[in-house]
Formats: C-alpha cells, sequence, structure tokens
C-alpha cells in the first residue's frame, strides 16, 4: 500500500485512522472491506483512491518444498521478485528486493545479469512481505533478493522499521550488503535497532574477490571488513558473512584457512551457501562443503551450511532474475 498516497487520502480525518488501516493491512487483512471499524463510505473511497498494494502480481511458483515465488511488476511494469521460505520447524521467512535488477553485477548472481531499473520505494518494499502476510504468518525476513539494500537506504530503513507491526521483530529481520561503503557506514552510525546485519564476502582476499564481485575495486575488504567490526564494537551483535561456494574457485582448503585468518570469530559467523546455478559457474560438491566448514571449525570460526530452498522454481539465493 502507498502509505504517502494513504496519508494524503485521509487528510482531513481523525488521525487514529491511518493507523487502523495499517493495522488491519500489516495483520494481513486482504481488502479494505475487511476493515469493520471504518465506516462504510470511507473504505468505499480508500478502495477507489489508494490501491491496496503498489505491486501488481504477475505470477506465483510453487517448489516441493514449500517455497513459493512471487513474480510481481511495479507501476511502469518493472519486475520485483520476492520469496516465502517454509521451514519444517516452523519458521517462515521472507526474502524481499529492495530494487528492480541490479547495477553491481556480481558474476555469480542472476539479478546482476537484468537489466537495472530502479529503487524501490519503501511501500514497494513492504508490499511484497504483505503479501505473503495475507498467506499465513511470517517470522522472517531477509533483505537478499534483487538489488544491493545499501544502495536504497533510506527506504530499506523505513521498510525494516515497520516489519514489527507484520510480526517480524528487528532480531528477526537481515539486511544484506556486497559492502556499499556508504550505506553500510550509515547503517553502522544510525540504525540502533537490533537489526541483524550480513555481508556478502564470497572470497577471502582482494584479488579474488574482484574478480567476481566487482564493487571490491571500488570498497576492497579491509575497509569492509573495518566497517563491521566498527558495527560489532557499537553495538554488541555479530556480523553474519555469506560465502557461495563456487567449485574450484573460491572452495578449497588454502582458501577457508585464509578466510579463518582474516576473520575475528568473535565479530563474525559464516554462513557457507551452495551455489544455486545460474551459467557461469558449477556448484562446490558436499565433500568439497564439508571439507571447507572442516577448516573453520578447527580455527573455530562459527560456520553453517545453509539449506537451499526453492532450487527448482529458480528462488534459492543468487538466482533471482524475474522470469516466470
Amino acid at each position: 500500500m502507498d502509505l504517502s498516497l494513504l496519508d494524503e487520502e485521509l487528510a482531513g480525518e481523525p488521525d487514529y485512522r491511518t493507523r487502523q488501516v495499517w493495522e488491519w493491512t500489516a495483520r494481513g487483512a486482504r481488502s479494505y472491506g475487511a476493515m469493520t471499524n471504518l465506516p462504510a463510505a470511507l473504505r468505499a473511497r480508500l478502495q477507489e483512491c489508494v490501491p491496496f498494494s503498489t505491486l501488481e502480481l504477475v505470477h506465483e511458483a510453487k517448489s516441493v518444498d514449500g517455497t513459493v515465488k512471487a513474480l510481481f511488476h511495479t507501476d511502469e511494469g518493472h519486475p520485483v521478485e520476492a520469496v516465502l521460505m517454509r521451514y519444517r520447524d516452523g519458521r517462515r521467512s521472507v526474502c524481499i528486493s529492495s530494487q528492480s535488477g541490479c547495477p553491481l553485477t556480481c558474476t555469480f548472481c542472476a539479478t546482476g545479469q537484468m537489466q537495472f531499473r530502479r529503487n524501490l520505494s519503501a511501500s514497494e518494499i513492504l508490499d511484497q512481505a504483505l503479501h505473503f502476510r495475507r498467506m499465513e504468518a511470517i517470522d522472517h525476513v531477509v533483505f537478499m533478493g534483487m538489488g544491493e539494500p545499501m544502495l536504497n537506504f533510506d527506504a530499506v530503513i523505513e521498510a525494516a522499521r515497520r516489519l514489527p507491526d507484520l510480526g517480524v521483530t528487528n532480531r528477526r529481520t537481515t539486511i544484506s550488503t556486497v559492502g556499499w561503503l556508504p550505506g553500510l557506514t550509515r547503517f553502522v552510525d544510525e540504525v540502533e535497532e537490533p537489526i541483524r546485519l550480513a555481508l556478502s564476502l564470497h572470497a577471502p582476499a582482494d584479488a579474488l574477490r574482484s574478480e567476481i564481485m566487482p564493487v571490491n575495486d571500488r570498497y576492497p575488504l579491509d575497509d569492509v571488513l573495518a566497517e563491521c567490526r566498527r558495527y560489532r564494537d557499537l553495538r554488541g551483535r555479530k556480523v553474519f558473512i555469506e560465502y557461495v561456494m563456487l567449485d574450484g574457485i573460491n572452495d578449497s582448503p588454502e582458501h577457508a584457512q585464509e578466510l579463518a585468518d582474516l576473520l575475528d570469530r568473535h565479530v563474525f559467523k559464516v554462513n557457507l551457501i551452495p551455489y544455486n546455478p545460474t551459467g557461469m559457474y558449477d556448484g562446490s560438491s558436499r565433500e568439497r562443503i564439508a571439507a571447507f566448514k572442516g577448516v573453520l571449525d578447527a580455527a573455530r570460526l562459527p560456520a553453517t551450511v545453509r539449506l537451499t530452498r526453492g532450487r527448482d522454481i529458480a528462488a534459492a539465493c543468487g538466482q533471482l532474475a524475474a522470469s516466470a
């Protein structure tokens, strides 16, 4: 829902009307008609003047593991994808996008191969989560979909701060970055809520990282990791390291030892991500991932292997490319 447009339409109404509409929306109401404590005439006016979503649902795909991927279009027809991941322990996590496409062209990521259109508004970001909230309760949100969140800092933080109304606490909200330093610095300095920070690292040294992530030429590892350590010092929270496992590229025991030497175990926790093929690389075998993790375990650097969800519908990490 376009919250700015809602405010304009409700100008002149009692102040609590905006709160009522938002509370109904955040709880998963499917239309203005469900908002029974609003006058019928007001509900009809809102239905006419304020679309219930800023995004148009174009297609949904469902995975054998219960994952759901939604393809939306903005008003201009720009594509946006979001994913609902269902876990056996009852968690319901939504992966949302902050941009249509991404301008940073990481070589392993399908989104980076798309045309970049524009940043999304806070309302467009929230409407992705609200779409799934209307299906069922959600309890985790990760800003790991299309786009680099720190390139759209203000809208991302505005949206993140509203997620507790949907049932997603700050501590269960994670914002991921490839290390876009201006936004990362603002995040460290300005965001006092306990929102989690994740860094897409994917290589333990500058030369290799620059090969697969061109952003590293602009903001090298030392500068980015220094901001992450400052986040730990200021906020007292660990930084999650995202590390996609690319066969023969970044997955050797030597790479693992470099990573262990690079990262302080008191500051960082590593998520090893089995690669979901997008055409350019092969994914590491289970054996190579296990050997890599073994080196990190020996160094006492906390590390887990992420459970892959939605690969069969191109909904897994790195696969979002706005295809139905």
